[in-house]
């Protein structure tokens, strides 16, 4: 079992087939129950360096996930065996990571843009493991790209966003080209982040709080014309869609639409826009049947619903309270009860989505996922020896928090002003050493508090630890090593004789 989430992990939450959630946590990655609270795992490469991103196919059958590496690897697994399918390597992506994935609409291809330095955009065909094209998306300035999605509506089109760059390729003989997205007097550069919806439409989202819904089934070539299409001065409209979907033909011809490659391209039409109305840069969109949901800075979620005359009007928002952060990711469950969204502090919440008619926009509506977690690195880790309790610390969030690993919850969660650099727990559970950049605290484990017994002048003390029997605790300062009486408080010796800071240490078990 993990406690824990990784935020800066790429759409880091989706769900399986089965409704449970799909998150990264340290180099795993979890698919979590909620109605169970049990987890499984499916371990990171050895030869990795970390997750950097995720993704999962429409069907909700195929896991891809993309690790740091001498070259860039993506790894494709079965969501009901965890067993590997597939490994993608190659120097294509000219980078040491994918920073984003995305599967096309009948899984049998996956689009990943690469890192720094190159950005490079690699069409994959993963099945035969092959690279079916490669282009780079950056700009001439180098910008840093962190977005790719698989058009819902046609499997050809893929958009791309980066630092100042929106972009849109479509998938032709020749490989991955260029398209001419238009979306009115927008500033293209604002564009954060996207999400295919049906009938061949994109929603695009802004930094200033807009989503703009653009058609992108006009965004093809002209295709020659056919014996049995109407002639050029019939009254019959011709459209662009094939008859059926492209997926439903077996070889030949594709599985996917391509084109001649001397077609010109052509860009999108921008349907329609809707304002969040109040301002706040649109940082993830989830789809649902009944419409959209987005994400947005400060922990605001607002959702849409369908309109027969506007297409979507703004229906209601939420707020996580407490969580003035950004709602990095959303995922809707498949029976479209549940929503979850990732924050950039690691946490991850769950909404009724079901329920969301009724509910007060002023109530916090939200439950946490699991735990409530770290905001930043563990910096102190301490195992309770006659309870199930593990106790750790964070100077990010300033946090102490003290973990049930039998009953798989979070006992106690308390926050400090000042940084916390090391954390260690009496042997009984019922103390706890906290060390702080002014001094080292002693405190005694309460219900739901800490109260400090003693203060011991001991500055950004780094590492403590009790004895087995828990009479004594050690604390260092500096290059000395206090012993100090558990009960007493009173200072027993020093160790002295290291020439540098003392950086770790390991108390003998007799």
């Amino acid at each position: 079992y993990i406690f824990g989430f990784r935020a800066d992990v790429k759409d880091n939450v989706h769900y399986a087939e089965d409704g449970s959630v799909v998150y990264p946590a340290g180099h795993n990655v979890v698919l979590y129950s909620p109605d169970t609270r049990t987890q499984r795992l499916i371990p990171g490469t050895l030869e990795s360096e970390g997750i950097t991103a995720l993704c999962v196919s429409s069907n909700k059958k195929l896991l891809a996930v993309a690790e740091r590496s001498d070259k860039a690897m993506i790894s494709v697994y079965d969501m009901q065996t965890l067993k590997r399918r597939k490994v993608l390597v190659s120097s294509d992506a000219g980078s040491k990571e994918y920073v984003s994935l995305s599967f096309s609409g009948d899984g049998k291809m996956l689009i990943g843009q690469g890192g720094a330095p190159e950005y490079n955009l690699v069409l994959w065909l993963w099945e035969k493991s092959k690279v079916a094209s490669v282009v780079k998306t950056t700009n001439q300035q180098g910008a840093p790209m962190y977005s790719c999605d698989f058009s819902h509506g046609d499997s050809s089109l893929v958009g791309v966003i980066g630092q100042g760059i929106f972009k849109m390729f479509r998938n032709a003989d020749s490989g991955l080209k260029q398209a001419n997205p238009i979306i009115g007097k927008r500033d293209p550069s604002l564009a954060s982040c996207q999400v295919g919806c049906q009938r061949e439409r994109l929603l695009l989202g802004m930094a200033d709080g807009e989503v703009l819904l653009l058609e992108v089934g006009c965004m093809c070539f002209p295709t020659p014309p056919h014996p049995t299409s109407p002639p050029p001065n019939s009254h019959l409209p011709i459209t662009t869609r094939n008859p059926e979907p492209p997926i439903s033909q077996p070889p030949p011809p594709p599985a996917i639409p391509r084109y001649p490659q001397s077609s010109p391209l052509q860009g999108t039409d921008l349907k329609a826009a809707f304002s969040c109305d109040n301002g706040l840069p649109a940082c993830s969109i989830a789809v649902y049947s009944k419409g959209f949901v987005v994400g947005q800075d400060q922990g605001v979620v607002t959702i849409f619903e369908r309109d027969d005359k506007e297409f979507y009007r703004r229906a209601r928002a939420f707020t996580i309270e407490g969580n003035p952060c950004k709602v990095l990711n959303l995922a809707i469950s498949p029976n479209e009860e549940h929503l979850v969204a990732s924050l950039d502090n690691n946490q991850a919440y769950t909404l009724m989505l079901s329920n969301q008619e009724i509910m007060k926009h002023d109530e916090m509506n939200f439950e946490i996922l699991g735990t409530p977690n770290h905001a930043g690195p563990v910096t102190g880790l301490d195992v309770c020896v006659r309870k199930a309790l593990i106790a750790s610390c964070c100077s990010t969030d300033r946090s102490v928090r003290l973990w049930n690993w039998v009953d798989r919850t979070c006992e106690l969660h308390r926050t400090f002003a000042d940084e916390i650099f090391s954390i260690a727990i009496h042997p009984t559970g019922l103390m706890i050493l906290v060390g702080f950049a002014d001094k080292l605290r002693l405190m005694s484990v309460l219900m739901e508090d800490l109260k400090t017994i003693k203060e011991l002048g001991i500055k950004g003390c780094r590492e403590c630890c009790f004895s087995t029997g828990g009479q004594y605790f050690a604390a260092v300062n500096g290059t000395t090593i206090s012993i100090y009486n558990t009960y007493t408080c009173d200072n027993v010796g020093n160790l002295r004789g290291h020439n540098g800071k003392v950086r770790c240490r390991v108390g003998s078990s007799h």
